[in-house]
C-alpha cells in the first residue's frame, strides 16, 4: 500500500473512530461551543462542516481547527476535500463545502428516475429527491404548484419508504407520457396508464446511492444548480433559491 493510501486510510479510521464516540455525546449550540473554545482565541466565526459532528473554527488572529459538535474534541491539521481536491481552510471555504454540483461529481440525471417539472423557458434551479409518499416532499409539491412559471426543477424519484414506494417510483419512471407522470406524482393521481416496456427499477434504485455519497438524511433533498444542499423541507423555498 503507498504512503498516500496508508494516510487517507488512517485519516478515515481515526475521523470515523472519533465521530463515532461524539455522536454519542449531546451537542451544544454554537454560542456556548464559542464559549467553551474561546480560551484557544478569540472567535471570529463557526461553520459546520458537510461532516457529521464536525465544524470548523477560526479565530481572530487566524488559527484554524476543528472541532467536535459537542466541543469534546478538538482536531489540529490539514482537511482536504477530495471531491474538489481543495483544502479547507477558511469559513468561506467551510461554507462551500455545502455546495456539491451533482455534474462535477459526475451524476447523470438521465441515468436517474428523473422528472421535469414547471417552466422550461427560465434556467434549471434545483434537483430535489423525492419519495412519491413522503409528506414533506407532497408539501414542497404544494408550494411549486401554486406557480408554475416560477420554478424550473428535476424531481429524482427515490424508494425511502418501503415497497410501496419502490413500486410507484418504478411506475412513473416507466410512464410513456412523464408530464402526466410528474401530475400523478405531485397529486397521487394515475393519469399515467401506458408503461413502456423496457423499463425496469435499476434508474430507481441508483437515487439512494447518490444520497449516500451526499449525506442527505431523507426526502425531499435539495440540490441547487450551483450545488447548495438542503435536508428536508425549507420554510421558504422561494428564499432557499436566493440565498447567497
Amino acid at each position: 500500500m503507498s504512503l498516500k493510501k496508508k494516510v487517507t486510510a488512517i485519516s478515515l479510521l481515526a475521523t470515523a473512530s472519533l465521530l463515532s464516540v461524539s455522536s454519542m455525546a449531546k451537542s451544544i449550540n454554537p454560542k456556548e461551543l464559542k464559549q467553551t473554545l474561546s480560551q484557544k482565541g478569540d472567535i471570529e466565526g463557526i461553520q459546520e462542516l458537510p461532516v457529521e459532528n464536525l465544524m470548523l473554527v477560526k479565530t481572530k488572529s487566524g488559527q484554524t481547527y476543528f472541532v467536535s459538535k459537542n466541543g469534546r474534541f478538538v482536531f489540529q491539521g490539514l482537511l482536504i476535500d477530495t471531491w474538489f481536491r481543495r483544502t479547507i481552510d477558511e469559513l468561506s471555504e467551510a461554507r462551500n463545502a455545502h455546495r456539491v454540483p451533482l455534474e462535477k461529481m459526475g451524476v447523470k440525471l438521465d441515468e436517474l428516475a428523473t422528472l421535469s417539472f414547471g417552466n422550461q423557458d427560465i434556467p434549471k434551479q434545483a434537483t430535489i429527491f423525492v419519495d412519491p409518499n413522503c409528506g414533506y416532499c407532497h408539501a414542497l409539491f404544494n408550494k411549486i404548484q401554486q406557480s408554475p412559471e416560477k420554478y424550473n426543477v428535476d424531481f429524482v424519484l427515490t424508494a425511502m419508504l418501503g415497497s410501496q414506494s419502490l413500486l410507484e417510483s418504478k411506475r412513473l419512471n416507466c410512464a410513456v407520457d412523464k408530464s402526466k407522470a410528474v401530475i400523478d406524482l405531485m397529486n397521487k393521481t394515475k393519469l399515467a396508464t401506458e408503461m413502456r416496456e423496457d423499463c425496469d427499477a435499476k434508474a430507481v434504485q441508483k437515487a439512494p446511492i447518490v444520497m449516500g455519497l451526499l449525506e442527505a438524511r431523507g426526502t425531499p433533498f435539495l440540490v441547487r444548480e450551483d450545488g447548495l444542499t438542503f435536508n428536508g423541507l425549507p420554510s421558504d423555498f422561494d428564499a432557499w433559491l436566493e440565498m447567497e
